[in-house]
């Protein structure tokens, strides 16, 4: 075929495309092949991977700060992280997404370690070791075998529900890339916690953290599954996109320092809510100073 009629055909496609003859007439009547919950095809949550990072070099890192802080989940903003409550096909709340990850052997869990959170030094658990590790027991009252009448609480196994994670706490490196000249941030890990409750009072002890995930590890699971869209259904994000946009709302609990404190070791109340607020505010001020108008 010479390149007169290549060309040719080319138009006469582009035409056809233009008036709907090539994807179908408006008003024609579209078939269904198969149940979907959709009124139409969504493959292209399928094909999504994790959006890959700007190549970064030592030699390029400027200033760097490692930032630990915590996304409630009851927070407004947040609540898309929450629900739903059951997963309704592709549409889970960010811990059952993770949850069903682990038991699928697709990611690693870190045990959690009160002295550090290197990932180089930490536990890697199966599937197995965390399932039976976050099952715990709860006080359930039934008939005492000796006067029916009366009930006595029986110690009873309370297996892991992903939906009593409320919150995560997540460590992360503000980095200024001089290379680009721009202030990056990078999530190297993520750690579940959930409200310890007394088994015998049901009084609130605490926050309990469960374990660490290596955030690089999970971005391909996060990049699978949508996360809700109050504005609208047809473009909603996934969780990995969520969080490199940064979303999501949280507040810091620690910085690195010399002393290896957190906040609440050394100020509480009101105070605490200040100390953080000023980290918050250096980080924005460091990179507004690198600037010269």
């Amino acid at each position: 075929m010479s390149l007169n009629q290549i060309i040719k055909v080319a138009c006469i496609v582009m035409f056809l495309g233009a008036f709907g003859l090539v994807k179908g007439q408006p008003g024609q009547v579209q078939l269904v092949t198969e149940t979907k919950d959709k009124a139409y095809n969504r493959d292209h949550i399928d094909d999504l991977k994790p959006i890959p990072y700007p190549y970064l070099r030592e030699a390029d890192v400027f200033w760097e700060k490692r930032i630990w802080r915590v996304i409630d989940f009851k927070e407004k903003v947040n609540q898309p992280l929450l629900f739903p409550e059951r997963p309704q096909g592709r549409w889970r709340n960010l811990m059952q997404v993770l949850w069903d990850a682990i038991l699928g052997q697709e990611i690693i869990t870190y045990t959690y370690d009160q002295g550090t959170d290197n990932f180089e030094e930490m536990i890697p658990m199966t599937a197995n070791q965390i399932e039976v590790a976050l099952t715990d027991t709860i006080l359930v009252p039934v008939p005492d075998p000796n006067d029916p009448n009366n009930f006595i609480n029986q110690k009873t196994p309370n297996p892991f529900n992903p939906q009593d994670v409320q919150r995560l706490r997540i460590k992360e490196d503000w980095i200024f890339d001089k290379e680009r000249s721009e202030m990056q941030i990078r999530i190297i890990g993520i750690c579940p916690v959930k409200d310890d409750i007394d088994p015998l009072t049901g009084q609130f002890r605490g926050y309990k953290p469960l374990f660490w995930l290596y955030y690089p590890e999970i971005r391909p699971i996060l990049a699978r599954f949508e996360i809700f869209n109050r504005h609208n259904s047809a473009n909603r994000l996934t969780y990995d996109q969520f969080f490199l946009q940064r979303r999501f709302s949280s507040y810091i609990i620690k910085e690195d320092n010399v002393f290896d404190r957190y906040i609440s070791d050394y100020t509480v109340g009101v105070d605490a809510l200040l100390e953080a607020q000023r980290v918050k505010d250096d980080l924005r001020d460091f990179e507004q100073t690198l600037w010269v108008y």
